[in-house]
């Protein structure tokens, strides 16, 4: 084995360690292979990420910036570095963080944007003269704020979300599709309810149709679904500021707007949309700034940096991630009928907090 597949085979043992999706052990993966050959390239490749100089680490930023890389793409890469070479026994956060190797502040204010009531329905129409499935995909994304990849995989809990809107819940639970499979509640807007359950029965019965699947590729897989997807976007003109991903916006804007009209502090409502994305109540200055910027005066003078930080630090879940996102994949399948991710992770034994077995579920063929 030569010294450069002894590096990238070490560094793919040290990423894997760090834990995370099989996405972003990944992107992981190739971010410092990118390293790795640059240090090949100025004689000083080492069997470990460890191994290697400070100083290359420095010239691989300064490198990467001339290159004209984003900011957002140079803070991923060197995050990933910092990472992996801790995972294989080396500390260099307080010499190659951000500040040290000169990178730009990321600048998180993209370039989405929320679509009023006359874009959403060109835009449906543009979808169903294209792709019914396609279609629905678009209603529920506006209802309920979803990802693309999680509206496309929400075939399976359909009837679970049509059973808890019938039943008059305020919000349904979400895993399947999700970044790290990391389970939330998807807040219900209370003012489109009846909307949101139209979009939920016709999404399930067309799906119904075609195997619990909205897209489906033509290799009959995820990876082709997700191709087929893309295109069938660019056909509909969902790109740049109108992209899938506006939708999110739409719905956060829409949210926002009726919690505090509801008189919901401004805060909690931030924290309250925060976790019902997906983010969590840590993230809530970056939701103020992106989903929330055309409404932002109806914040000023209520969100206090203090309020920010104490959100920050709130103590650590009584259970490890692994077994918490575990046992969540459990409950969402024993709710929905279905299991989540590959078929042998779903007979997978999971723990309470009380270490109590929770028997294998009956799933449904």
């Amino acid at each position: 084995m030569s010294m450069m597949s002894k590096a990238i085979h070490n560094s793919a043992v040290s990423s894997k360690k760090a834990g995370g999706s099989f996405a972003t052990q990944q992107n992981r993966r190739l971010d410092t292979t990118g390293l790795l050959r640059f240090a090949r390239q100025v004689g000083e490749l080492r069997a470990s990420l460890s191994e290697i100089p400070t100083w290359v680490i420095h010239a691989y930023a300064q490198y990467c910036m001339a290159q004209g890389k984003a900011a957002g793409t140079l803070a991923n890469i060197f995050s990933a570095v910092r990472v992996t070479s801790h995972h294989a026994g080396r500390n260099i956060h307080d010499a190659c963080n951000n500040k040290e190797l000169r990178l730009a502040r990321r600048i998180r204010k993209g370039t989405k944007r929320a679509l009023n009531p006359s874009e959403i329905d060109q835009l449906m129409a543009r979808a169903k003269g294209i792709d019914r499935g396609l279609a629905h995909m678009i209603s529920l994304a506006v209802h309920l704020g979803l990802r693309r990849k999680e509206a496309l995989m929400c075939g399976p809990d359909l009837e679970m979300w049509l059973d808890a809107l019938v039943r008059g819940e305020s919000s349904l639970p979400l895993m399947r599709g999700s970044k790290n499979a990391r389970p939330r509640q998807v807040r219900i807007i209370q003012s489109a309810r009846a909307q949101t359950l139209e979009a939920v029965r016709s999404a399930l019965a067309y799906a119904r149709e075609h195997n619990l699947e909205l897209i489906t590729g033509y290799g009959k897989t995820l990876k082709s679904a997700k191709n087929r997807l893309t295109g069938l976007l660019r056909r509909a003109g969902m790109v740049g500021p109108i992209s899938f991903h506006s939708l999110r916006y739409t719905y956060a804007l829409r949210s926002a707007f009726e919690m505090l009209e509801a008189g919901i502090a401004p805060y909690e409502v931030l924290v309250e949309l925060s976790e019902s994305l997906g983010h969590g109540p840590t993230r809530i200055q970056m939701i103020l700034e992106h989903y929330c910027q055309p409404i932002k005066d109806r914040f000023d003078g209520h969100i206090s940096l203090h309020d920010i930080e104490a959100g920050r630090r709130r103590p650590p879940g009584k259970l490890p991630r692994a077994t918490a996102r575990l046992l969540a994949k459990r409950r969402h399948c024993e709710l929905s009928g279905y299991p989540i991710g590959r078929p042998s992770a779903a007979h997978d034994l999971a723990y309470s907090a009380d270490d109590t077995q929770i028997e294998a579920h009956p799933f449904k063929p």
